[in-house]
């Protein structure tokens, strides 16, 4: 229920910033996310690598099960470093000075997300190991986690974008030591977010390095666009 209100308030708050911001965003972030040579290699090497765990996922699942993956207190930490990181993305992104480009990046980059991954929930239908409902294929957790890393990472450089990348990797492996995902599932949610982001990530570089610049010429104006490299 909590990514359900996470993704209806970021919908809210895409519409809010203005439908041709938004629309432009969207367009950019979506077609970045798929074309792009970086990210087709992340979104194949994340298919490739789901493809390859499927053989082992029973495997991975029981030994997680009799063994752990990881302390109970570490699982539970990843399990809601989920939102949690979102939340503190949010906090950040609302006290920084450029926050309007941040928001307007975050926002529609999580909308996205969410959109794609849900769709592939519902369009492919697994069946999660503890029998819960049939939306095991990809984690939306750890999507959610990696496309919260990356945007820190676009945003803040690898000095917390580093230590939000451990804790998506917490979160995702919290997943499998829960009972809730298989291994497929969370290495294909780890690489949608992060190509989400990334796709996302090079429409807010090219908007924050745009400039918009009118130039007297005699009589007439100029008006003139530059990129900062």
């Amino acid at each position: 229920m909590r990514y359900r209100s996470i993704l209806f308030h970021m919908v809210l708050s895409s519409i809010l910033m203005g439908q041709s911001n938004a629309v432009t965003y969207f367009r950019g972030g979506l077609k970045n996310t798929v074309s792009t040579k970086g990210n087709q290699m992340i979104l194949a090497a994340g298919l490739i690598g789901a493809g390859l765990a499927y053989q082992k996922d029973n495997a991975v699942l029981s030994y997680a099960q009799s063994s752990g993956l990881m302390p109970n207190q570490l699982a539970v930490a990843g399990d809601y470093w989920g939102a949690g990181g979102q939340i503190l993305l949010w906090g950040a992104i609302l006290t920084s000075e450029n926050k309007s480009e941040e928001f307007r990046f975050a926002s529609t980059a999580f909308v996205a997300n969410g959109l794609l991954t849900y769709g592939l929930k519902f369009g492919v239908g697994r069946q999660r190991p503890d029998g819960r409902n049939k939306r095991a294929f990809p984690s939306g957790h750890t999507s959610n986690s990696f496309l919260t890393a990356t945007i820190a990472q676009e945003i803040y450089g690898s000095k917390v974008g580093i230590p939000a990348y451990m804790m998506a990797c917490v979160t995702g492996l919290s997943r499998i030591h829960d009972n809730k995902h298989y291994l497929s599932d969370v290495i294909f949610g780890a690489a949608l977010g992060t190509a989400v982001g990334k796709g996302f990530g090079r429409v807010y570089r090219d908007s924050k390095n745009r400039r918009v610049g009118i130039i007297p010429q005699n009589q007439n104006l100029q008006i003139v666009l530059v990129w900062q490299m």
